[in-house]
């Protein structure tokens, strides 16, 4: 013959008043259901001593419950933190604050795929900071890393919220320039290359100023996405051939 549970047998016992003892486990719940059987058991039943330690039970169950659904939500908001630095970890440059070489070759992959979907333009702007070696040993490697940092700073305030500025290596720069014609982009270059030349870099040393060169290309229907980066790359190189402290647009 099956085992009958103390459940069945407790709830025979109280008139038919049934209760589901089986119930799942919840902070809401659990509570008001213990009253009830409190209630019950106080009337004088039988199975008391026994149905007593049963609930004590329950009630200590209940309270680690709460405290692993506390537990539980506080894991989860920590992982949505962690997993939001890890994602900022693999897109930003830690030193400037700038896109990353991946992430903005993330970036011009996915505006090219648009660009000649929609047969769209963009623009590419490449800059090297002129005699970057001689701030470094000059001043030391931290009064050139303040100057990255403050040259970084000059490129967000030049440009739109929808183009993307990166550290594409060292003292050089990438900026990304959706829907900019070779004109738009050499507007922007202006008001870098001016805005460079016209600030005195603290950089706990006072008086640092230097320049910068910049290399442009503008994306062309039918061109191969290496051959728009390696157009604004010559443009650079040429820049800096040609004296430096200059800004070149490839045709």
């Amino acid at each position: 013959m099956p085992a009958i549970s103390p459940a069945v047998i407790f709830a025979a016992s109280c008139g038919g008043r049934t209760m589901a003892l089986d119930r799942k486990i919840s902070g809401s719940a659990l509570p008001d259901d213990i009253g009830q059987f409190e209630n019950i058991i106080a009337e004088g039943n039988p199975l008391y001593p026994k149905f007593k330690l049963l609930l004590e039970s329950y009630k200590k169950l209940a309270h680690h419950a709460e405290g692993l659904a506390y537990e539980n939500e506080l894991l989860g908001t920590q992982l949505v933190e962690l997993n939001r630095s890890l994602d900022l970890a693999t897109r930003i440059d830690p030193m400037t604050g700038l896109a990353n070489r991946r992430h903005i070759k993330e970036k011009v992959e996915q505006e090219y795929s648009r660009a000649q979907r929609h047969n769209r333009i963009f623009s590419i702007i490449l800059a090297d900071i002129d005699n970057f070696t001689k701030i470094n040993d000059t001043y030391g490697y931290n009064a050139g890393d303040d100057v990255l940092v403050e040259i970084s700073r000059v490129f967000m305030g030049c440009v739109r919220q929808e183009d993307v500025c990166a550290r594409w290596g060292g003292e050089e720069f990438l900026i990304l320039l959706p829907e900019t014609t070779i004109e738009g982009a050499l507007a922007v270059a202006q008001k870098i290359h001016e805005s460079i030349a016209m600030t005195e870099f603290k950089a706990n040393k006072p008086g640092i100023r230097t320049t910068i060169s910049i290399g442009l290309s503008e994306y062309k229907p039918g061109q191969a996405l290496f051959e728009c980066i390696s157009r604004a790359d010559h443009a650079l190189q040429q820049a800096k051939k040609s004296g430096k402290n200059r800004y070149i647009a490839e045709p």
